[in-house]
């Protein structure tokens, strides 16, 4: 079926603004025509198949993150000539390195679109109904709902200013205290991820129980990603928590439409825009206070806000530095894959992209680079492997987003889990982290499909 209405009109606005860009960037770009035609061509298809149904909020994630971070950000560099924000290696911004690195990201968006193209292809043919996870919220949750969600909020604040003073989970800083049983590592997923893949689990049942209480209650989630992103120091953590929301909200805006009223979707965007401002300028202010480097509040805020745009997304100086490397080829792949983020500073990437961040001899800070997955499969010097591997990788997505489906049926859940596994997709570096990544998640949906199951608590009718 083709997309209607609102949808057709976003994927015509997508495509047009894509276009424009590629035209005023084309007699700018050094390297070959043709290279740069399929780069555009590559990233058209990956964009437009973000809409048609069964649309996937992983796949829409994906896609936007890498769009960002690969094409929209070479298309600012030929625009215009921009220094790197991440280091580059031995890049040397000649033409054929720009045609080369072009070729590998074309690769990557191909393969994904390939296993986009198969998901839809299984999906029609099947034509079975995925969509799970029971038609009531639990018995127990119904009986205790008010208890829970007190004991969750106190959970969130207090787990989080936790790790706002023992750096379980921040971005660059090496946790200050190591909890017995490995309980830290707990702390860290629920700081990451955990807390508010909870919080999405118990937003749908709420509605299911009493759907009034959505407008109401979608301030908690918003509440959570301040905390959490002010509490890991990291920008992008309030989207990846609280933006996810909107998308699911509009995916079943027919089915809400009763309960979510104008006025209560105007208040909730201005709850939601300020609680982003707040985190943004107080991870800011924080970073001035923990980090050395980062003294300068003024500064700071004048030079990297206006990156926060383009700029900051992942994936295009790892290509970039990967391509300037030579003897690539699998042995270098195996390498990659396999080096260890115990390494730090000293591991394969960071040396290849000769990163500026020092190493802290005092050992309270690790600051490194992202690759980004297109960059670690370039390592192979194959455009073969970047093609299947990025296709591969896709289908894994898909999948646990189908998988999360099957058994839970929430949205909130599929948009929140299907941000996050997107954002840690685009920013891999160490494979075994997204791998890790990817079980913690597996299990995460497990444990809220078998809670959701249980039947304990209900009321006994005499």
């Amino acid at each position: 079926m083709k997309p209607t209405g609102p949808i057709a009109m976003a994927a015509t606005v997508l495509v047009v603004g894509i276009t424009a860009v590629a035209a005023i960037a084309f007699p700018r770009y050094s390297g070959a025509g043709l290279v740069f035609l399929l780069f555009t061509v590559s990233f058209i298809p990956l964009a437009v198949l973000i809409f048609p149904q069964p649309r996937l909020y992983a796949y829409t994630f994906l896609a936007a993150l890498l769009g960002l971070g690969l094409w929209a950000k070479v298309m600012v560099h030929i625009i215009w000539p921009l220094p790197f924000v991440e280091p580059v290696g031995n890049f040397a911004n000649t033409a054929g390195e720009w045609d080369s690195a072009l070729l590998a990201m074309s690769c990557a968006a191909l393969g994904i679109v390939a296993a986009r193209c198969l998901h839809l292809w299984y999906r029609r043919t099947t034509r079975g109904a995925v969509e799970s996870g029971g038609t009531a919220a639990p018995d127990w949750f119904v009986r205790w709902r008010r208890s829970i969600w007190l004991l969750t909020i106190v959970l969130v604040v207090g787990v989080n200013a936790a790790n706002l003073h023992f750096a379980f989970f921040q971005i660059g800083i090496n946790a200050k205290l190591l909890l017995p049983m490995r309980l830290h590592i707990l702390v860290a997923w629920l700081v990451n991820v955990g807390f508010a893949l909870w919080v999405a689990a118990l937003l749908w049942w709420d509605c299911k129980a009493k759907r009034q209480t959505l407008g109401r209650n979608l301030i908690i989630p918003f509440v959570e990603s301040f905390f959490s992103s002010v509490s890991a120091l990291s920008r992008i953590a309030y989207l990846v928590h609280g933006g996810p929301y909107w998308l699911a909200l509009f995916e079943r805006r027919n089915d809400f439409s009763e309960v979510m009223k104008r006025r209560t979707l105007a208040s909730l965007v201005g709850c939601f825009l300020l609680l982003f401002v707040g985190s943004v300028l107080t991870i800011f202010w924080l970073r001035s206070n923990y980090y050395p480097a980062n003294a300068d509040l003024r500064r700071n805020l004048a030079l990297e806000i206006p990156q926060l745009i383009v700029q900051r997304w992942v994936g295009m100086e790892g290509v970039l530095a990967v391509g300037a490397t030579s003897n690539r080829g699998i042995d270098l792949l195996v390498a990659a894959i396999t080096d260890s983020p115990k390494l730090g500073g000293r591991s394969l990437y960071q040396r290849l992209a000769k990163t500026r961040y020092l190493v802290d001899e005092t050992q309270t800070f690790t600051f490194l680079t992202s690759a980004g997955p297109v960059a670690v499969l370039l390592f192979s010097g194959s455009l073969v492997v970047v093609f299947f591997a990025m296709g591969l990788i896709a289908f894994v997505v898909i999948i646990t987003e189908e998988f999360t489906r099957k058994l839970t049926g929430n949205p909130f859940l599929l948009a929140v889990s299907g941000a996050a596994i997107a954002n840690v997709v685009s920013q891999t570096t160490f494979f075994y982290l997204t791998l890790v990544f990817f079980l913690q998640m597996w299990v995460a949906v497990l444990f809220l499909a078998a809670i959701e199951r249980l039947r304990f608590g209900a009321r006994t009718r005499p």
